[in-house]
């Protein structure tokens, strides 16, 4: 490429490229000429999306690299958040365990301004967010095991299913609130939703999920919002917390233990109290939910 072409687009991106880092109380406002002072490195990816076989050659600078320059380390995870509000978490063992780059080049192409991405090689592609406006700092709050847990079926079986879902057509389910709001005395604050396959976002109610729908697909649910970007939709949705109360989809566990795998609670109680219509029993944790007992309760409690 032309060096004088790449001098106009690394003085345009300069322009227009601008991170900001919040560490606890403290901001550092990340600019493209702060990036460049950084040593580059080249890593090469291999994914396959959508059956298609993609080979990329990276260059940019270790995510590391900026955390050390700027004395960034009591955290737990970081979040990244790009302008068109797509957010992504990722764990601190997460990044430094690999070659977690901000990526400057791809394929020997500068990238625009608003191309610039997080790369961390291991970790799906859905997590490789580019146009980042924020980088955020987090500690870890522990995800207690919920003092209450209704169940999902029963409340959708009480619902009237729609066959509008503004703005998606064609479509049939639920808008989110009317079904959590039958669980949750509240829809406000910090949400945990997480699919079948693992995937979680903890995500503010009034921004992402107060227009939210859950579509119904074959025998499960999908979560899409029009306040998130589409990658940030979880298919197959699977449990829902707020507080100390939660919602799961029975359909995709054997039992509450396997919700613990996924959720990897800290606390795990032996015994729990099955609800009923006007009846309640004790029941052990680890029964599977196609039992009887379980499969015609409504909540529990413990």
């Amino acid at each position: 490429m032309n060096i004088k072409l790449i001098s106009i687009i690394l003085f345009l991106n300069s322009l227009l490229f601008s991170i900001e880092i919040t560490d606890n109380e403290r901001v550092i406002n990340l600019e493209l000429s702060d990036l460049n002072k950084f040593e580059k490195v080249e890593i090469a990816t291999h994914r396959n999306k959508d059956g298609e076989n993609i080979n990329d050659n990276w260059v940019g600078v270790k995510l590391i690299d900026i955390l050390t320059e700027y004395n960034i380390t009591d955290f737990d995870k970081l979040s990244f958040a790009s302008s068109d509000n797509y957010l992504v978490r990722v764990y601190k063992k997460e990044l430094l365990n690999s070659t977690s780059i901000l990526a400057l080049e791809r394929n020997n192409k500068i990238l625009d301004a608003d191309q610039i991405r997080l790369v961390v090689p291991h970790m799906r592609d859905m997590f490789w967010i580019q146009g980042i406006s924020n980088i955020r700092t987090e500690t870890i709050a522990n995800i207690p095991f919920p003092h209450t847990i209704y169940f999902a079926e029963p409340i959708i079986q009480n619902t009237q299913i729609k066959t509008e879902l503004p703005p998606f057509v064609e479509v049939t389910g639920y808008t989110f609130p009317e079904i959590m709001v039958q669980a949750f005395p509240f829809l406000k604050d910090e949400v945990l939703v997480v699919g079948k396959d693992g995937v979680k976002h903890n995500l503010n109610f009034a921004k992402y999920l107060k227009n939210a729908v859950l579509i119904k697909t074959n025998d499960s649910y999908d979560l899409r919002s029009p306040d998130m970007p589409a990658g940030m939709w979880i298919k197959d949705i699977a449990y829902i917390q707020i507080f100390d109360i939660a919602v799961v989809f029975k359909d995709h566990f054997e039992s509450l233990s396997h919700v613990n795998e996924l959720l990897n609670w800290k606390t795990f109680p032996s015994n729990v109290i099955l609800h009923y219509d006007e009846t309640k029993i004790m029941q052990s944790s680890v029964t599977y939910f196609n039992s009887t007992t379980w499969s015609k309760a409504k909540w529990l409690e413990w």
